[in-house]
């Protein structure tokens, strides 16, 4: 599997002969659990400042919705797309964390990472504004995104170094917050309405990515 894309139309990438990730992720059928599944320490400090140090190296874009929409008024972030073999070590551990998760709360046919790993800066600025992403839920009606299953979200930073920024969930009506210990890693399914709320200082470092699967019928 080679997560190369870059920029914002859909790429499908090549099957990685390495890890057999049908077999890491392939369908489960446990009780059915729709809550998060999240992973406190899924990465050391040392890791995630790898990846931060990543990408403040990068030429950042500002973020758009899928199908490449501007939207700031929904998204404002900045965002790079990271190619799996600058950090060889991030797949497999992804990986590990998301069969752990699919077979403890979500009975999904998955076949792996069709996107590419998207690294994410949010920051508080007081002329422009926050960073922030609103209500939102990751699948939707074309090209890739139709066939994400589990959205994955790692928090990068240390939580006294921005704030605000909370990442968010709605299963019922109510936010719930998830776990912003630098080095959490959080496992949703992508039809879940989530949120980050604005930066209003500082700022908030995280990687996200999408597993996916045949289209739930």
């Amino acid at each position: 599997m080679r997560p190369s894309h870059r920029g914002n139309g859909p790429h499908r990438p090549e099957p990685d002969a390495g890890l057999d990730y049908r077999g890491l992720l392939g369908h489960n059928a446990p009780p059915l659990v729709y809550a998060a599944a999240t992973y406190p320490d899924a990465l050391s400090p040392e890791e995630c400042q790898q990846i931060i140090a990543h990408i403040d190296s990068q030429d950042l874009r500002r973020g758009r919705l899928a199908g490449g929409l501007k939207a700031p008024l929904i998204r404002s972030v900045a965002s790079e797309w990271l190619d799996e073999h600058q950090i060889p070590w991030l797949t497999e551990r992804i990986v590990k964390y998301v069969a752990r998760a699919n077979s403890s709360n979500f009975p999904f046919d998955l076949l792996g990472f069709d996107e590419g790993f998207q690294v994410l800066k949010y920051s508080g600025d007081a002329l422009s504004g926050p960073d922030f992403y609103d209500w939102h839920i990751d699948m939707g009606h074309s090209g890739a995104s139709q066939s994400r299953k589990l959205s994955v979200l790692i928090q990068l930073s240390k939580p006294d170094t921005y704030q605000g920024g909370a990442l968010e969930v709605n299963f019922d009506g109510t936010a719930i917050p998830l776990g912003t210990a630098q080095g959490t890693l959080c496992v949703i399914p992508s039809f879940t309405l989530h949120r980050v709320c604005p930066v209003t200082a500082g700022r908030r470092y995280s990687l996200a990515t999408w597993v996916h699967g045949p289209t739930f019928k």
